[in-house]
């Protein structure tokens, strides 16, 4: 009994210190970030096997700070070899009331990297959220072993330049990379009145 006990004298302290220490790590790992963040989504465009359909790209402002932002400007790179193309960008319908305008430069192929240089650009303030789509086609004949059915992802990387109404550049943004996965993920049935 009394080694029970000083067991249970022990242990306690010994879970508030890791239940502080996890606190800690807690509060570092999901802490504010400190910059306007800009982020391009990830999709499965894979139907099943080697079929696919058209990659859809979210492109989404986040304005952490309350700035204003008036302009973005985002090269996309990404592997020539990849088996992809870039086909076309697109502004969200409330993006495109607010009266912004979006402009598409696809840059010669340098090395292996393909570039693209989207511009968004208002008047006025971009709202939050998502304020683009991007379009990508599977160019190549990917056979179920290259794609296979763990992640395959195509990495979409994004370097973003963004402005104020003033066309005052803003220093700490944030481009946050995007991907196309082309793995094949077969639907599973499962019977409802089996499983519960």
């Amino acid at each position: 009994l009394l080694s029970l006990l000083v067991g249970f004298l022990m242990v306690q302290p010994l879970c508030v210190f890791t239940q502080a220490q996890d606190a800690a790590a807690h509060v570092e790992e999901s802490g504010p970030v400190e910059a306007l963040q800009i982020s391009l989504g990830r999709d499965s465009p894979n139907l099943g096997g080697n079929t696919f359909r058209d990659a859809f790209i979210a492109m989404t402002l986040n304005d952490t700070l309350g700035l204003e932002v008036s302009r973005i400007v985002n090269e996309i790179s990404f592997s020539s070899t990849a088996g992809i193309a870039f086909d076309r960008a697109s502004l969200t319908p409330d993006v495109e009331a607010a009266g912004a305008t979006i402009e598409v430069e696809t840059s010669e192929i340098q090395g292996e990297v393909v570039t693209i240089r989207v511009t968004i650009s208002n008047t006025g303030p971009l709202p939050n959220g998502i304020i683009a789509n991007l379009v990508f086609t599977v160019t190549k004949e990917f056979t179920l072993e290259e794609v296979g059915n763990e992640e395959h992802l195509i990495p979409l990387e994004n370097s973003v330049m963004a402005f104020t109404p003033d066309d005052q550049e803003i220093a700490q943004v944030l481009g946050e990379s995007g991907g196309i996965d082309l793995a094949y993920a077969p639907v599973v049935f499962a019977c409802f009145f089996y499983m519960h």
